[in-house]
């Protein structure tokens, strides 16, 4: 049964806005919403709640502003580890969108390491946009 919904991990980055851009492709086709997850974490200083908001306010007035006729799209920002929050949304959806970083090691480097963890654990479909992608 079709959950009839697609979630992207927003982190800011240029693969993140890449990947948002492929699910709002992707979700014309599919005539679905978009929930687009950015993550904070209590235990670190750079990933904050205020730095998720402003994230996800610079997708809603910067990125996403210009655009017409846009599926719905919710902006989730939640407390947690981002692999675990995407696996978790993956119950829900239909595909899970990602960007690729892939900065780490010779294994990780097509994927990244919370892409590689999300495309290992989801229970649905991943998706990760590799660089240049959009350009």
């Amino acid at each position: 049964m079709a959950k009839n919904l697609i979630v992207v991990g927003m982190d800011g980055s240029d693969r993140a806005h890449d990947a948002l851009r492929f699910a709002v492709e992707e979700a014309h086709r599919r005539d679905c919403p978009i929930e687009v997850i950015t993550t904070w974490r209590e235990d670190s200083q750079d990933d904050t709640r205020e730095k998720a908001e402003q994230i996800q306010e610079h997708v809603r007035t910067q990125i996403l502003a210009a655009r017409e006729g846009l599926p719905t799209i919710a902006f989730e920002v939640v407390q947690g580890r981002p692999e675990e929050v995407l696996v978790s949304a993956s119950a829900r959806a239909d595909i899970l969108v990602l960007g690729a970083h892939g900065v780490q090691s010779i294994r990780r480097a097509a994927l990244g390491s919370i892409s590689e963890y999300v495309a290992r654990l989801a229970s649905c479909p991943v998706v990760v946009i590799p660089v240049g992608a959009y350009q």
